[in-house]
């Protein structure tokens, strides 16, 4: 039967993407799938991206997306299905290198039923694909093609980039590892750098100077305070297309953020650096620490951790559940009151709130870990 595990799993994984409201046979788009399909068209009739028009993704994403437009069907169909095999993928390397258990099966296949929309129609689970593949090199030792994955999930996602402190550690040839990683950046970034280096930098320095979202931990602190009288906050919509809070104290709260992700990552490479075990661990962690602390939190980033977190320890996949569900109701609750502003500092405040506390214990659960 554990043999088995990683197929049940990742079988598992696809019924789950089957009966998802906004799954593989829903109908309607949700998230971004409709601004990928304009931007697959876009590329597809000869327009470069940065260049001919914005894109608020990063370079590696834009062969993704164009991939999915030459796939049969309708893009958000092509979309939902190739992302749904890159999950299953994900959760059946999870499954055969890093832990077999029923559990960690049952909270990563579940997780697009329980999540809804979001795992379906954000291209996330491309790079938790990338991610993963590299953490299971990692753990083998196959230090080359660790590098690889590395550079092309930052390439896909910047995220994966809390993976480089540890990678680095545990080889012996860091200045080769480091040539590896940054050529294949630059090479994925070349084209677009020689067709429009301003709407390259524009999309980065955007992503980078974004306040502080209102599902961020700091924002639902403040948006709690803010319902209790304490603090008085302004929401309003923000590029590239989140509701951020406004204003002095927002923006302290953002900086703040930054700097605790920065420490967070830090202190779980001195753990790690301590024993060198714990692999899958010390990347759990980290990309944690990213989701849990940052100052942008959205519903779709808990699909980084479904196929990671739920490998590391029985807690940590069962806290890791608890989150996914509190974003579900939050995703329903929003969806209910749409259309308004005052939900999100009323009543909206209390499910971000304990949603984002919970990944604060998910972090606490993986760092256990490192330090068992």
């Amino acid at each position: 039967m554990r043999r088995g595990l990683p197929l049940a799993g990742a079988a598992l994984f696809l019924v789950s993407s089957a009966l998802a409201r906004g799954g593989l046979f829903g109908a309607g788009g949700y998230g971004d799938a409709d601004l990928y399909g304009h931007y697959a068209h876009l590329m597809a009739a000869g327009h470069w991206p940065y260049r001919d028009f914005y894109d608020e993704y990063p370079v590696g994403a834009q062969p993704f997306f164009l991939v999915v437009h030459w796939l049969p069907g309708t893009f958000v169909g092509a979309l939902r299905w190739t992302l749904a095999l890159c999950g299953a993928a994900a959760v059946a390397v999870m499954l055969a290198s890093f832990r077999r258990s029923v559990v960690a099966a049952l909270v990563a296949g579940l997780s697009p039923l329980v999540i809804g929309p979001v795992f379906l129609n954000t291209y996330d689970l491309f790079p938790a694909l990338l991610v993963v593949v590299a953490v299971a090199a990692w753990l083998r030792g196959h230090e080359r093609t660790t590098w690889v994955f590395v550079a092309l999930a930052i390439a896909v996602k910047v995220y994966a980039v809390v993976l480089v402190p540890f990678v680095l550690l545990d080889t012996a040839r860091r200045r080769r590892a480091l040539e590896w990683m940054a050529g294949i950046l630059v090479l994925l970034h070349l084209p677009f750098l020689v067709t429009g280096p301003g709407g390259v930098r524009f999309s980065y320095w955007l992503q980078l100077r974004r306040g502080l979202e209102s599902e961020s931990l700091g924002g639902g602190i403040l948006l709690v305070l803010h319902r209790l009288g304490l603090v008085g906050v302004t929401l309003k919509d923000e590029a590239p297309g989140s509701r951020d809070l406004v204003g002095t104290l927002p923006d302290v709260v953002a900086a703040f953020s930054s700097v605790v992700v920065v420490a967070a990552v830090a202190y779980v490479w001195l753990l790690y650096r301590r024993r060198r075990r714990e692999r899958v661990a010390a990347a759990a962690a980290a990309v944690t620490a990213f989701v849990a602390f940052g100052k942008v939190l959205s519903p779709q980033y808990l699909t980084w951790l479904a196929p990671l977190v739920p490998a590391v320890s029985l807690d940590a996949a069962v806290l890791l559940a608890a989150a996914l569900v509190l974003t579900r109701l939050e995703w329903e609750e929003f969806v209910k009151r749409h259309g308004g502003t005052a939900h999100w500092g009323q009543v909206l405040s209390w499910w971000i709130l304990a949603r984002d506390l919970v990944l604060v214990s998910v972090f606490a659960a993986t760092t256990r870990r490192i330090r068992r």
